[in-house]
């Protein structure tokens, strides 16, 4: 498999490139700053990129699907429960005195319990809500000694979790979705999250405050 994480703009988002390393081909998740650069990302990887893929629609996440649905001519998929976001990025924007970006269209729903093919590879579709409603966390079960791969959005970071005071937030919501989706998995299953650094499900069930019996308690 080939995975490669790009943090872009002002917010360092982790945009990834996930590809198939026997046919080559592969999705750009989460669009936001710098569609540019992450293009090129994939081309200089030798990926052909064939959909992009939303974890979620906060601003930082989408702002530039519009941009890469024009520049490469791809359908985006996301979750239905993040139309909300999607459509109130250009308020999110100018709440921030950013560039109003464009809203793009939806081309098809992802949808907990199917599954997503990328080549060879194919990734199981698991709501991790929480953070905001249609949070998705893409999963690769592990093969033939390689771990598994977890892209997670803002569910699960090194050492803490996403926020939660955003639409639809929950922070009891959101413990619960890491408990029974992500620490369910392997312990050596290697965690790709919307900021900051890749993890693995084992270190952050052994370190991360959040994943550890009585998390709850740490709400207030």
């Amino acid at each position: 498999m080939i995975i490669e994480r790009i943090p872009v703009g002002p917010f360092q988002m982790n945009s990834y490139i996930a590809g198939c390393s026997e046919t080559g081909d592969g999705i750009y998740i989460d669009p936001g700053a710098e569609v540019g650069r992450v293009i090129e990302t994939a081309e200089r990887l030798g990926v052909r990129l064939t959909k992009i893929v939303g974890t979620h629609a906060h601003l930082d996440h989408a702002e530039g699907v519009a941009e890469a649905k024009e520049k490469l001519g791809l359908p985006y998929w996301l979750h239905e429960a993040e139309l909300y976001n999607l459509q109130n990025m250009p308020a999110a924007a100018q709440g921030y005195g950013f560039a109003v970006p464009e809203v793009p269209e939806v081309d098809g729903y992802l949808v907990p319990g199917e599954s997503l093919a990328v080549g060879n590879l194919v990734f199981e579709i698991c709501l991790t809500d929480g953070h905001a409603p249609g949070n998705i966390t893409l999963y690769r079960p592990g093969s033939d000694g390689e771990a598994g791969h977890a892209i997670v959005g803002d569910a699960l970071f090194a050492g803490s979790i996403g926020r939660t005071d955003l639409y639809m937030g929950n922070a009891k919501t959101l413990l619960e979705s890491i408990r029974t989706q992500l620490l369910t998995l392997p312990p050596d299953t290697l965690v790709f999250p919307g900021h900051g650094p890749e993890t693995t499900i084992g270190h952050e069930m052994a370190a991360n405050p959040y994943c550890q019996p009585g998390a709850e308690n740490l709400l207030g």
